[in-house]
């Protein structure tokens, strides 16, 4: 700690001067890297809405005026028709 505060009085600047200059520094930086997570954030939350809607089509097809059987191939129809093994 006494090599930094020598450098300072070499250099001539005051530790209250630093602080300030330090706080300004961080508290710039601090609110730039805020804006950039609250981006971020936002676009996560849309590419995870388009995910969710990808799934949905994967599941249920992407016909609208059918009913929403899965695409793994049941029909509404072979569902309530069971066929016995003899």
């Amino acid at each position: 700690m006494e090599t930094v505060i020598d450098l300072l009085r070499a250099i001539q600047l005051n530790m209250l001067d630093v602080v300030i200059a330090g706080l300004f520094i961080f508290s710039t930086g601090y609110l730039i890297g805020m804006k950039k997570v609250k981006k971020l954030t936002h676009e996560i939350y849309g590419l995870q809405r388009d995910v969710l809607e990808l799934n949905e089509e994967l599941l249920y097809g992407i016909h609208e005026n059918e009913s929403e059987t899965p695409v793994i191939g049941l029909k509404p129809d072979s569902m309530k028709q069971t066929k016995l093994a003899k």
